[in-house]
């Protein structure tokens, strides 16, 4: 359930390592309305067609599935640092289309696309700062959007599926099922090529490029990964305090603040660790991983028995960098 997990972007310690042992932040929170049937459903239809084999509770590529990713090409997800936000960004966007594209046919009174009140208010602040009645506005806002999909990144199916789910006058935007039947494809890929054309759109909006369309972008991205709590430990650590005074004062139990702690040099990675680890403590775990080719903690542990799991973890995650 590990990449189940990295999709839906749960915060938890061992989701987190996984992170950042394996480089995955493109695919953290990809998304976090993933079902466990929608889910269950593709590794089924992974292992009817080959692509992937079940050893001993071991899951391994086949050649078929090697020689597939090998035809495929890069994706271009930014899901940690969006975290399922690009749908919010998408909903302010449609509901503007849909506005400026009633207003410049005279017609004032319409049924909006989306539901959510904030988007509303949002939508509605949006654009009483701006003289959005006007044919001069809606044609600069359109020629931003045209010129934004213009992007090479794209492919035809990105810009295809971005201007098939916009709703305008008389016009609404195609559900998925319609979609993933034009283009002979299942919902769930219509979906991530979906959130791929986003990414690749957001990283492309600037305040100077298009500034209409970065005003969208208010509170999209993600400054602070950690989470709350972990958040809340790390500001008790900047104050001096030990991890087990830590986990006394938030009356919370030691392998949590581990977890924190790990949580917090995943995002920081200029957080000191050294008062829970030697340098050399910390180069064995590594060159353990690298020589034995695992990551595994229970078969680094049995070759450096005197250090404890989270050391190991800690040892893994700063890793990263030691390493580049």
């Amino acid at each position: 359930m590990a990449p189940y997990y990295l999709l839906k972007g749960k915060k938890s310690g061992q989701t987190i390592q996984d992170v950042t042992y394996f480089d995955l932040h493109p695919f953290f929170s990809l998304y976090p309305k993933l079902s466990k049937e929608e889910y269950n459903v593709e590794i089924s239809t992974l292992l009817s067609n080959n692509l992937i084999e079940e050893k001993e509770a071991f899951i391994f590529i086949t050649e078929k599935g090697l020689g597939q990713i090998k035809s495929m090409r890069e994706t271009l997800y930014n899901g940690w640092d969006l975290r399922g936000n690009e749908h919010i960004f998408w909903r302010r966007l449609d509901l503007t289309v849909q506005t400026l594209s009633h207003f410049q046919a005279n017609e004032k009174r319409f049924i909006p696309n989306q539901k959510d009140n904030a988007i509303h208010h949002f939508v509605r602040g949006f654009l009483l700062e701006r003289n959005f009645q006007s044919s001069t506005f809606g044609s600069q806002f359109k020629n931003q959007l045209m010129i934004l999909l213009e992007n090479p990144k794209l492919l035809e199916i990105h810009r295809t599926l971005f201007v098939y789910r916009l709703s305008g006058y008389k016009e609404s935007g195609l559900t998925w099922e319609q979609l993933a039947q034009a283009q002979n494809s299942t919902i769930l890929d219509m979906k991530f090529q979906f959130i791929e054309c986003l990414h690749i759109l957001l990283s492309d909006i600037t305040a100077e490029k298009f500034p209409d369309l970065y005003a969208l972008l208010k509170d999209i991205y993600v400054l602070t990964p950690l989470t709350d709590s972990a958040t809340k430990t790390s500001q008790l650590f900047e104050k001096g305090y030990t991890i087990d005074e830590i986990a006394q004062m938030r009356f919370l139990k030691l392998n949590t603040i581990e977890d924190h702690v790990i949580e917090i040099v995943s995002a920081n990675q200029s957080f000191p660790i050294y008062s829970f680890i030697t340098s050399e403590q910390l180069q064995r775990v590594l060159d353990i991983s690298k020589q034995l080719k695992t990551k595994k903690l229970k078969i680094i542990r049995e070759n450096a028995s005197d250090l404890s799991y989270f050391q190991i973890r800690l040892a893994l995650t700063k890793g990263e960098e030691v390493h580049g």
